[in-house]
């Protein structure tokens, strides 16, 4: 009589993989709110990172990992007061019981934490190196992956993710919200939003590209914004264009009208404008003041 075969039922399947960073953030980091098809895991390795999820705000330290489901809208802040090395997983799971993952912070155990880590290791045998670059949305490569690394991925991930399922529940953390949690969402989200501005000073002030990019609507930008800084989003990136001008005139590089173009305005007398408006004087009297 021969043995019957009992197939193995896949509680968990991971059909593939879109991504996978080991990121070295500076203290000022920030990524717009964003939504994608696939899961997303990511793990704080040093430092500390806040992250809004649906509106809510949390903190995720040394240690810490959450999940983004499938269509979340989700970003990731910096605390403004650390540097913070950050993995980003994306992978493809449709699976019933990833509903587990949902909205929660795991504090990672011993055991967990080296499952973690076989992972990367095998992900680098994988890919040769584990990408930093946040721009950088090239398809993964595997061409040249070691025998078994992408399959060893797969399994690692999968225990890993059976070890959060089965570990202690006092280390799981349900993300609840709040007037703390939406408070931070709301201070995280306006963070994002000014250090947006902060380095689009050649772009012109926009309340529909603002709107679009952090995916909210213009009533709530314009009220986080102000309760954050004190004034509207288009004051604040016309000043920090101001800045960007006086900046181009000290230098001397550039004349009035080239300054403009680079600056976006549609003609010098509209600059001009602007620039008085918000300094008290011509663009040609701040030049020869500082020239004097």
């Amino acid at each position: 009589m021969a043995f019957e075969l009992v197939p193995v039922q896949q509680e968990i399947s991971i059909s593939g993989f879109h991504s996978i960073y080991y990121f070295e953030f500076d203290k000022h980091f920030y990524h717009p709110p964003e939504k994608h098809d696939f899961w997303e895991l990511v793990y704080v390795d040093y430092g500390s990172i806040n992250a809004v999820v649906d509106g809510v705000g949390c903190s995720l330290k040394k240690g810490q990992v959450i999940f983004h489901e499938p269509m979340e809208a989700h970003c990731h802040v910096s605390d403004q007061q650390n540097a913070s090395n950050v993995v980003v997983i994306a992978f493809a799971c449709d699976s019933p019981l990833m509903s587990f993952f949902n909205k929660k912070i795991f504090s990672l155990e011993k055991a967990s934490r080296k499952t973690l880590s076989l992972f990367l290791q095998e992900a680098t045998n994988a890919l040769g190196h584990l990408c930093g670059d946040y721009e950088n949305k090239s398809p993964l490569d595997f061409s040249r992956a070691k025998p078994g690394a992408v399959q060893l991925m797969q399994c690692y991930l999968v225990e890993f993710l059976f070890s959060l399922i089965r570990g202690d529940e006092t280390t799981v953390e349900a993300l609840r919200q709040t007037p703390a949690s939406r408070q931070m969402a709301e201070n995280s989200l306006a963070d994002s939003i000014i250090q947006y501005i902060q380095s689009s000073s050649y772009q012109m002030p926009s309340l529909t590209v603002l709107c679009r990019e952090f995916s909210i609507s213009r009533t709530y930008l314009c009220r986080i914004f102000k309760e954050a800084t004190g004034t509207s989003p288009v004051d604040y990136w016309i000043t920090q264009k101001i800045k960007e001008a006086k900046k181009l005139l000290r230098e001397n590089n550039h004349n009035i009208t080239q300054i403009s173009m680079l600056l976006g305005y549609s003609s010098i007398h509209h600059f001009t404008r602007i620039f008085k408006r918000f300094t008290g004087m011509s663009p040609t009297d701040y030049k020869n003041s500082v020239n004097e």
